[in-house]
């Protein structure tokens, strides 16, 4: 077994070297995929305070607030599908290049919009262009890392998002404070230095000769039933994750809390992630099959409840810190669970799968929090979003025998070298 990254007291720990050999085991594509999703996430500030914007400086309702950002998960859920089955067939770097761009401009183009129609459509085609790139991304890791390696490079990538989440939502509050429009400008820049970043170091990463212009991949990947419940499972967190970007700023500040007391509580979650998310996601990564994500997602319901009994800066982090655990236990290591799943040539399919189930739960969340907020109040809609986490940890123990099948079964990739070509 491979040396963590975390030493503990008593414990082995890596030396200089050891450090030295661990990176250098990753081709230099992977690394600037690394950079790029940092460089992107510390400027995605627009997402968690579009609705506070929409609600506070647009005059509109917390309902057409809150749909405007479903309409964003729309858009995240058609572009999920599209990005993973266009890069399976055309590639991961046109993907990713067009995705970053025309996010970019459509990002700009919401502070411009005269009405609440013309924003809300500028919304959806964020999400639908910007969020094209993900399932793309996903399938280059596994091009480019050995399957051995995939859960710790999965786990690394979501290290630098949260790397970037530490100090993303801190700026997004600060700016907020001052000027919204600088949020917009801030977003669709780094977007556009991901980009250039994709131009200039970040070649094509796809498998040659793996029948790419198969017309049925797609279909193929939602006739896979073991892909389908997983990504249910991953609906059901999402819903209920989803409120901690959009519900979660309106009861913050129903509650007298500021912007700045809610980028940062979610700083919090960022910065658990940075100190602690590696080792715990890569640890979780080497147990794909068995309680570990169970028990991760159960760690989510927990933590979603506590919020419903929250009313000041402190026990809103304390709460934080429960969700951020069962969080950084399950995301990053998902992706690592399709990868084992897909066929090789149908990487990216899978991958769009999944990322189309994130998609459809950013679409479905906010409205369905913001419905039951605006009706219930803040405690009932976070104990439904704990019960709807619940019941997703249950079906990802009933799935466990199935994945257990399948992964000792999955294909491997073997790169001789470290580049795409030695597949």
């Amino acid at each position: 077994m491979r040396p963590g990254w975390l030493c503990w007291p008593g414990r082995c720990c890596m030396t200089a070297p050891d450090v030295r050999r661990r990176l250098a085991a990753y081709p230099r594509a992977f690394w600037m995929l690394v950079v790029g999703t940092f460089v992107n996430r510390t400027g995605l500030v627009v997402l968690p305070f579009l609705a506070l914007y929409l609600a506070t400086q647009r005059g509109t309702t917390i309902t057409q607030a809150t749909l405007a950002v479903s309409l964003y998960g729309a858009g995240a859920f058609l572009g999920g599908f599209a990005g993973g089955w266009v890069s399976d067939r055309v590639g991961r770097r046109p993907v990713l290049i067009a995705s970053l761009v025309g996010g970019a401009v459509a990002v700009a183009w919401i502070p411009l919009t005269g009405s609440y129609g013309a924003a809300a459509l500028a919304t959806f085609a964020f999400g639908g262009i910007g969020e094209m790139y993900r399932p793309a991304v996903s399938a280059a890791v596994a091009d480019l890392v050995d399957e051995d390696r995939q859960p710790e490079a999965y786990a690394i990538l979501y290290w630098a998002i949260n790397l970037g989440a530490a100090v993303g939502p801190a700026l997004g509050g600060l700016l907020a404070a001052w000027s919204y429009t600088a949020l917009f400008v801030l977003d669709g820049a780094t977007m556009l230095a991901y980009a250039l970043v994709v131009v200039v170091a970040i070649p094509e990463t796809r498998p040659e000769g793996e029948g790419t212009g198969e017309p049925v991949r797609l279909g193929r990947a939602l006739r896979d039933g073991t892909l389908v419940a997983l990504a249910l499972a991953v609906l059901a967190v999402g819903v209920a994750f989803f409120q901690l970007f959009s519900a979660l700023p309106l009861t913050m500040n129903a509650d007298g809390l500021s912007e700045l007391d809610y980028g940062l509580v979610v700083t919090v979650n960022g910065g658990l992630i940075v100190l602690v998310g590696l080792p715990v996601a890569a640890w979780v990564g080497r147990r794909l099959v068995g309680w570990a994500v169970p028990v991760a997602v159960a760690l989510i319901a927990v933590g979603l409840a506590l919020t419903a009994g929250a009313d000041t800066f402190w026990t809103y982090a304390l709460a934080s810190v429960v969700w951020t655990v069962g969080e950084m236990a399950f995301l990053p290591v998902v992706p690592t669970i399709v990868s084992r799943l897909a066929p090789v040539a149908l990487r990216g399919s899978y991958q769009g799968v999944y990322h189309g189930a994130w998609g459809l739960a950013k679409m479905l969340g906010p409205a369905l929090g913001g419905l039951v907020l605006a009706g219930y109040g803040g405690p009932t809609l976070w104990l439904a979003a704990a019960g709807l986490a619940g019941t997703a940890a249950v079906l990802l123990t009933a799935l466990q025998p199935a994945l257990g099948r399948r992964m000792v079964g999955s294909p491997r990739s073997r790169p001789s070298d470290g580049s795409p070509s030695a597949r």
